[in-house]
């Protein structure tokens, strides 16, 4: 099934759900606001600009440990590849 409007995909959560739309949107955008302090906290651990000890707070383990290792893949392969050059 693919519903392409949001208005679409409400009126599908609400049938599915039995929730309200209200509730629906409020869970939308609490979730969404979330998601995007998420991103920005963890955009400010990469750049420096937050310690590990505060990003681990908001974060948790698991999610710092995620973005240490992609830091240090990326970092590797900037390594391998100045070295080709």
């Amino acid at each position: 099934m693919s519903v392409h409007t949001m208005r679409g995909k409400l009126d599908y959560l609400v049938r599915k759900t039995g929730c309200r739309e209200v509730d629906i949107l409020a869970q939308a955008v609490e979730e969404g606001v979330s998601e995007l302090y998420r991103k920005q906290v963890a955009d400010a651990y990469l750049a420096g600009e937050l310690n590990r000890k505060k990003a681990l707070a908001e974060l948790g383990e698991e999610y710092i440990k995620d973005l240490d290792y992609a830091r240090e893949a990326v970092e590797a392969d900037i390594q391998w590849g100045l070295q080709g050059a």
